[in-house]
């Protein structure tokens, strides 16, 4: 993954996990099975008795694909296989609008991994974020769009698995609204609680900072160029995409990106959590739009 230029926008901390008022959601529940999806993924807890230590080996990918989609089914959702090629397939599931629509909100992240890698910040992180928002928007009581969460094959090998799904959604002809794609958000060492955008659609970064402001979460909001991960794969096809991360570009990352000590006891839980609760805001008031 991933290169630079950015743009500090101070915007807004938060205590913990919190009920969002008027919408049905709540986080508490979900910060175990967080956590536990994390710890699993990583090699950190085993999975059917096997610690994985990546997910880069056909054997050791079908052992996490099959574990992604025992999750999503367990949340009520009825994930299915995208096979590519002979050794890469995405896992994704659709959840859809409690009210007529034909537009669709993407949620991705990869998770794949380099060959002797545990990759619990790069990137079970982001598939956690992926598996949390799930979370969140099953409980949601009205959703005006529907949603598709889709885990990655092959980010670390030229984005192969997000550039077929974003091909799919092309020759399917789907009314995607937006695409956003999570890659590292598991580290914050200065503990500010920052957001990093990359290469963010018109109008994306000041819903952002609208529900930043509206809760009173002053934390650093960035924008950044970086083009080398799975959002990249959907604007050549002229999606509106949105990449989100840690402070990758802005030097507040894992120093352990693609080495063998990236582990889950590295993963800065609160902040990933943090990261689920403003992302989820801002889906609601996209669907609001």
């Amino acid at each position: 993954m991933k290169k630079f230029v950015c743009i500090i926008i101070p915007v807004l901390i938060l205590q913990n996990l919190i009920i969002y008022a008027g919408t049905g959601i709540e986080t508490q529940g979900e910060s175990s099975r967080v956590s536990d999806f994390i710890s699993d993924l990583s090699g950190n807890t085993p999975i059917n008795g096997k610690h994985l230590p990546d997910r880069f080996t056909l054997k050791n990918k079908k052992i996490a694909r099959d574990y992604i989609v025992e999750r999503m089914k367990e949340l009520g959702l009825k994930p299915l296989r995208q096979e590519y090629n002979s050794s890469g397939e995405n896992i994704y599931a659709i959840l859809e609008a409690t009210t007529s629509s034909n537009e669709y909100i993407i949620i991705g992240a990869h998770y794949d991994t380099v060959r002797e890698c545990p990759g619990a910040n790069d990137n079970a992180s982001g598939a956690a974020f992926v598996y949390g928002t799930a979370i969140n928007m099953m409980q949601l009581e009205n959703r005006l769009k529907n949603i598709i969460f889709v885990f990655f094959d092959d980010e670390e090998k030229g984005l192969r698995g997000s550039r077929s799904f974003a091909q799919k959604v092309k020759d399917d002809n789907l009314n995607i609204h937006s695409v956003h794609t999570i890659d590292q958000f598991a580290w914050d060492s200065d503990n500010d609680r920052a957001i990093e955008l990359e290469l963010p659609y018109d109008g994306i970064m000041d819903v952002y900072r609208d529900v930043l402001k509206e809760n009173n979460w002053e934390v650093p909001l960035h924008y950044s160029d970086v083009p080398a991960t799975d959002h990249t794969s959907f604007r050549r096809l002229d999606y509106r995409a949105v990449g989100i991360t840690e402070e990758y570009q802005n030097g507040d990352t894992t120093p352990y990106y693609h080495r063998p000590s990236d582990t889950f006891e590295t993963v800065d839980m609160e902040y990933l959590e943090f990261g689920i609760k403003v992302f989820v805001k801002v889906l609601i008031r996209i669907m609001e739009k």
